[in-house]
């Protein structure tokens, strides 16, 4: 297993319940509570709070020091499939945007050819009179709008699209 924190990528391999550096220094995980822990190697001790875990990025979003450090982990599976080519052939493609619901649409927030985050609010929907913010399920390029504000949708109607 590999993880890279800020261009820093270090290798470990797991040992005895232990993960070992390669050359043989061993880190000790310490838990203090649910989402704080020590890691111990034989020269420093160093207190890191998990303020997240993406499982779909392999991602864990890390405190130290005041300071935030996002660790990508890097598994031997991951290596083989990009060095196929096959990378991002176990990520879900997400094309299009479906109401949820039947509602009005009060506002679209986003234009054809914009490029969206994961999670960023793309629309605002009103249904049974409350208004829903509709948040895009993947990062992309906005492909094309198909609703305009004012406009009733059913539920299932194509939203927006991804490229």
């Amino acid at each position: 297993m590999k993880v890279t924190i800020q261009d820093n990528t270090t290798e470990f391999i797991k040992e005895n319940n232990q993960f070992v550096i390669p050359n043989g220094a061993s880190i000790n995980r310490l838990p203090l509570n649910n989402s704080t822990l020590l890691l111990q190697t034989p020269s420093q001790t160093i207190q890191v709070r998990c303020l997240s875990v993406d499982k779909v990025a392999k991602t864990v979003t890390l405190l130290h020091n005041n300071q935030k450090y996002v660790a990508k982990i890097t598994e031997p599976m991951d290596e083989l499939l990009k060095s196929m080519g096959l990378e991002n052939a176990m990520v879900a493609k997400i094309s299009e945007v479906k109401a949820p619901m039947p509602g009005l649409v009060l506002d679209v927030l986003v234009t054809v050819g914009q490029t969206v985050e994961m999670g960023e609010k793309i629309l605002t929907l009103e249904a049974m009179k409350m208004e829903n913010a509709i948040k895009s399920p993947t990062a992309g390029t906005i492909a094309s709008i198909h609703v305009s504000k004012g406009q009733a949708v059913d539920k299932n109607f194509v939203l927006i699209r991804f490229e």
